[in-house]
């Protein structure tokens, strides 16, 4: 099925990088069993290019054609997929309980263990 040219996202060349936003308080204390769901807060987060690509173009056809989707946004595919990959790893790595949150994430990658 060719698309419409308003439903054809443009090529992002060299972008690997979303944001998504919300609201969030200022200090930087653990955050506790108090925290309010359904915020959404802005963070960016890297992307192999093509799986970008992808999801955007997914994200544009299915907010214009196929509104059964659900999908209006690319947050509506990356919070799902999100949240479902940490409840395995919480089954997996924390007998199914949550980690305990955090506010900050130190910058960069750990180093590896050996």
């Amino acid at each position: 099925m060719t698309q419409p040219p308003e439903a054809v996202p443009e090529p992002a060349a060299g972008v690997n990088e979303i944001t998504v936003s919300v609201t969030v308080s200022g200090n930087d204390q653990v955050t506790g069993a108090d925290r309010q769901t359904g915020r959404r807060v802005q963070r960016t987060v890297n992307f192999d290019q093509d799986v970008l690509e992808r999801a955007r173009a997914a994200a544009t056809y299915l907010a214009a054609y196929e509104g059964e989707a659900g999908v209006r946004s690319l947050a509506d595919i990356v919070n799902p997929a999100v949240e479902a990959y940490v409840a395995d790893l919480e089954r997996r790595y924390n007998n199914g309980e949550a980690f305990r949150p955090v506010f900050r994430m130190p910058p960069g990658r750990p180093a590896r263990r050996t």
